[in-house]
């Protein structure tokens, strides 16, 4: 995202003697593409709707940075070079392929790499997963279906640390303990006839989420994940 994370990039690919000549975004939200910018000469591959979801979040995401990172000027992106649906392999000497995993955002991709026992999981699996943007359905389907496919690979979360089988696992099914119990609780205040006042008033702990999770921005995850589940359970968007 940051001129010195690039610029460690590069020094990396130069110390293995390698070229860096395709750039993958996992999403379009601005922590996970803004640094596309630094590397101009490299071809960008992304989702199908990545162009379009950006076009419609550009503004707000705008927003959030300079809420949280004052004096960061978002870059200009660039629209892809490649695009895909479902799934892309890619032809390089490892053997790679990306997989559209929808929820945290349309256009959420997971890189694997099959040889190496490796999933570049972006944001679909993270340490409390966020829907805002997304979709509390479409991403509770995306992680059963990790779940099915999980042979003790490493996960490399888009924020936390990489890791490894059983925890890798844990992740993934905290993940959807999680969801499940916004879908079970939001949709019974809902039956209850209560609105979203009385939602965004459930108890975090309930949810396992304190002050402390996520270095503090648990709470405002959570908070986020409410409003969206009671947008999508009640129909009232």
């Amino acid at each position: 995202m940051f001129p010195d994370e690039a610029e460690e990039v590069r020094e990396f690919s130069r110390e293995m003697k390698l070229a860096i000549k395709r750039v993958v975004v996992t999403h379009a939200h601005g922590d996970h593409s803004y640094g596309t910018v630094h590397f101009p000469e490299a071809e960008l591959i992304a989702h199908a709707s990545f162009w379009d979801f950006w076009k419609e979040i550009k503004e707000v995401d705008r927003e959030f940075f300079a809420r949280f990172l004052p004096g960061f000027e978002p870059p200009e992106l660039r629209s892809p070079d490649i695009t895909f649906r479902e799934e892309l392999r890619l032809d390089t000497g490892t053997e790679i392929f990306l997989r559209h995993t929808p929820g945290h955002s349309p256009d959420s991709v997971l890189v694997e790499l099959p040889g190496k026992g490796v999933w570049i999981a972006g944001d679909t699996v993270i340490p409390i997963p966020l829907i805002a943007s997304g979709s509390l359905f479409e991403l509770l389907g995306t992680l059963k279906g990790l779940l099915k496919r999980f042979r003790g690979q490493t996960i490399i979360p888009g924020h936390g640390r990489p890791l490894k089988g059983k925890a890798a696992r844990a992740a993934i099914e905290g993940n959807i303990r999680y969801l499940e119990m916004l879908r079970e609780r939001v949709g019974a205040e809902i039956e209850r006839g209560s609105g979203l006042d009385a939602v965004l008033r459930l108890d975090p702990e309930e949810f396992g989420i304190s002050a402390g999770n996520m270095g503090g921005l648990g709470l405002w995850i959570h908070r986020e994940n409410l409003k969206k589940a009671y947008s999508e359970l009640s129909g009232k968007l």
